[in-house]
């Protein structure tokens, strides 16, 4: 794809089904108890030896298989619900991904999208441009390589509308200054040339954000190399130990620091030996996918529309290169790789997607804190 290109980019899915898989998914409570009078759904749980979980009074959540997918995700990756029954009873959380939308001031739908989509993370992210869901009635621009099933739903965004937030103004920029909604249009996009540099690593480009935060306006781009603060990389270590327990909290901080084995079946299927993760070289090809992440997360809504700040943001987005970088070595530790390949960088970031910046509540929530946000930067950042 052309990164300098203004042309709309779609999403389509690709019947991977990899977002079926690894996590119970929320189903409404009305959706689940008409599913649970069909003939089919009774056979499929009968055959499979689950049931739906009642969660809360108005949630459900979807059993995983023995393969550790959807019990609702058919032999061809579709999904059986919407196969049987059509969107209606389909999860409003399945309906919307890979998007999360929200009414920007002038009363537009504005999406973030989430990288934990395969297509998303491997494909869409290094357009660098807004994606979209794919209109009713209308062809795919541009054409992904691959052939995709015409019998995929396409749901129009203005379906989302009922139940979104709708976008402040202003928003917040920093602890306590606001920011209008133009204005932070223009700082995003001054920030673009940053990630897209040769010249810049993610680190760097998070830098000049971070800069271009404390001066309220953006910084020309300037392709010299950054200098960071004396001792950044390790504090962004330090935070990395901390995150890593958070998905499940299975892990303590003295396991971590310790290096020993760590072992999470949900995550890899066996031990990563964390002492081997330090010689494992970086290679630049991922590089350029990370950057593209990251700027995906620096130009999300949602957090914003919650009462988070740019500086919330921010810090997210520190904290998951660290968590990238710390993954896509540990993949290629368990490939008995000395460097990180591209493919490990984009399965690291459909991980720390999915257990941290998108699909986490508990995450999200910490990041909600403008003042958790600047306490992290002052971290980062302290000299």
């Amino acid at each position: 794809m052309n990164q300098d290109s203004n042309q709309a980019v779609y999403f389509q899915c690709q019947l991977c089904g990899e977002c079926c898989s690894s996590w119970n998914i929320p189903i409404e409570a009305e959706k689940a108890e008409a599913l649970l009078e069909k003939n089919w759904v009774q056979r499929r749980l009968q055959e499979t030896g689950r049931q739906l979980q009642r969660q809360f009074e108005t949630m459900y959540r979807i059993p995983l298989t023995d393969e550790n997918v959807c019990v609702f995700l058919g032999a061809d990756r579709r999904c059986l619900v919407e196969v049987h029954e059509g969107l209606a009873l389909k999860p409003h959380e399945c309906q919307r991904f890979p998007f999360a939308t929200v009414k920007a001031p002038d009363g537009t739908a504005i999406h973030d999208t989430s990288a934990a989509c395969k297509s998303v993370s491997e494909k869409l992210l290094l357009a660098y441009q807004p994606i979209q869901p794919r209109p009713t009635g209308q062809a795919v621009i541009p054409a992904l390589p691959h052939a995709v099933s015409e019998s995929i739903s396409e749901t129009s965004s203005e379906e989302w509308l009922a139940d979104v937030q709708v976008f402040p103004e202003p928003v917040w920029n920093t602890l306590f200054r606001p920011i209008d909604w133009k204005t932070l249009q223009t700082l995003r996009a001054g920030g673009k040339d940053w990630f897209q540099s040769d010249d810049c690593s993610a680190e760097d480009a998070l830098s000049l954000v971070h800069a271009s935060l404390s001066n309220e306006r953006p910084k020309a781009f300037q392709s010299s190399s950054v200098r960071l603060p004396w001792g950044w990389a390790w504090r962004q270590q330090a935070l990395v130990v901390y995150f890593l327990r958070k998905p499940y909290q299975s892990f303590s901080l003295f396991q971590l620091l310790s290096r020993g084995l760590y072992h999470d079946p949900r995550l890899f299927g066996e031990p990563v030996p964390m002492r081997q993760l330090s010689r494992v070289r970086w290679s630049a090809e991922g590089e350029r996918l990370l950057k593209a992440f990251v700027y995906n997360l620096l130009t999300r809504n949602r957090l914003l529309a919650s009462g988070g700040s740019m500086q919330s943001l921010l810090a997210m987005a520190e904290v998951a290169v660290g968590l990238v970088r710390w993954y896509a070595k540990a993949l290629a530790v368990l490939q008995q790789a000395e460097a990180t390949r591209q493919s490990d960088v984009a399965t690291a970031i459909r991980l720390v997607e999915r257990y941290y910046t998108g699909h986490q509540p508990r995450f999200f929530q910490f990041f909600q804190s403008r003042l958790r946000g600047w306490l992290l930067l002052r971290w980062l950042y302290l000299f």
